[in-house]
């Protein structure tokens, strides 16, 4: 079933963030600091058992050694079967592996809905619009395991999109609403069979402790309140609080921040968030009724700016490219289409890793403290000026 968020929520994230190529490499980095495993070697490596680790290995940097360019497509709510097969079908093409950010719901069918207590709200509570069937469960639980067995990440979207539009919503949210929300996510993923009476339904092969990377709802929350309940669930990276040009993730309170750039929309100077609905939203107020000729050169310059974005990166700090998508049709598919033909264009390019949150984290991780330091130092990356991209 197609799952996409009421457009009211989704703005609430558009003010959150006003008020909070190269083709070759030169000499071409033939031992570079990560090391790429395919699908297919993985899926021999391990026959019987997917491990997340087993697909990319990090290594670490050699002295003057630049690093890789990171580039990670991550997906909220990831409901949709037909943009599952869209996905599987771009990786089949270059070597990508992506994030969803999994809404817990979507592994709870209708009649059951009231087993999920909103906090603040109450039983069978939602801003999602819609519920599962009984069928779709069964879908998206299949769609889950595809992902997993292709190396792709399952991370958090928590579970009722709680925003300023349906207060109390993630910013009004205390840690220990966060921790029921987050409970309530795994209790889904664990016993989602006997939830919505489902015995024969297939098993999730996602394990619950592989989840450790999540995106809030229209990117709120007060951290003070979130990052606690995150410490006490083992998560690692947080992707809801962004910053102005590409630069470096920062760590709080043992929490990797890997929220997405404001950059400029290609040919302006206008900085926009790096996800599909801020896009739209610059471009077209979010109108449905949009021209395909229009809609068209929409995602091109869309396309453009994730060129820009990667260009500037490559060639200066490279820092990670993080980049925020739904499973939408918004603007007659301009937004999927375009974030389709980049991974087409750069993912496999010398010295690019299109990966999962889970594969820089690791990588971050193995390098000394002092080489994160001077890659944080780095100043941002904030594009051409309009007019010179």
């Amino acid at each position: 079933m197609k799952k996409s968020y009421l457009l009211t929520g989704t703005l609430a994230a558009i003010l959150a963030f006003v008020f909070f190529s190269p083709t070759s490499s030169p000499g071409g980095d033939k031992a570079n600091s990560a090391h790429r495993v395919s699908g297919e070697q993985a899926g021999r490596s391990a026959a019987k058992k997917i491990t997340p680790d087993q697909f990319f290995v990090p290594r670490k940097l050699r002295p003057g050694q630049r690093p890789p360019q990171f580039v990670v497509l991550s997906f909220d709510g990831v409901g949709w079967h037909e943009k599952w097969q869209y996905w599987a079908n771009i990786a089949k093409q270059v070597p990508l592996r992506f994030t969803g950010f999994l809404t817990g719901l979507y592994l709870l069918d209708a009649q059951h809905k009231t087993v999920y207590n909103a906090p603040e709200h109450g039983p069978g509570k939602s801003s999602l619009g819609a519920w599962n069937s009984a069928g779709e469960v069964q879908q998206e639980v299949q769609d889950l395991n595809a992902a997993w067995q292709h190396g792709d990440e399952i991370g958090t979207h928590y579970n009722g999109h709680f925003c300023s539009d349906n207060r109390p919503g993630a910013n009004d949210w205390s840690t220990a609403d966060w921790n029921s929300e987050l409970d309530q996510f795994f209790t889904f993923v664990h016993d989602f069979h006997q939830l919505d009476h489902l015995p024969n339904a297939p098993k999730l092969q996602v394990p619950a402790e592989s989840i450790h990377s999540e995106r809030t709802p229209c990117l709120e929350g007060n951290p003070a309140q979130l990052f606690p309940a995150l410490r006490d669930h083992g998560f690692t990276a947080d992707s809801s609080i962004t910053r102005r040009g590409l630069s470096w993730p920062l760590k709080q309170d043992g929490i990797w921040q890997m929220g997405m750039a404001t950059f400029p929309l290609h040919g302006t100077s206008h900085f926009v968030t790096t996800m599909d609905y801020n896009m739209w939203y610059t471009q077209e107020n979010v109108s449905t009724t949009v021209a395909p000729e229009q809609s068209k050169k929409d995602g091109e310059q869309v396309l453009n700016t994730y060129l820009d974005m990667y260009h500037a990166a490559y060639q200066g700090n490279r820092a990670p490219l993080i980049l925020g998508n739904h499973f939408e049709s918004w603007n007659n598919n301009a937004y999927t289409s375009a974030l389709g033909n980049f991974a087409l264009k750069i993912c496999g390019q010398p010295d690019t890793y299109c990966v999962p949150f889970r594969d820089v984290v690791r990588w971050m991780d193995v390098q000394d403290p002092a080489t994160i330091a001077k890659l944080q130092a780095l100043p941002p990356e904030l594009g051409a000026p309009a007019g010179n991209n």
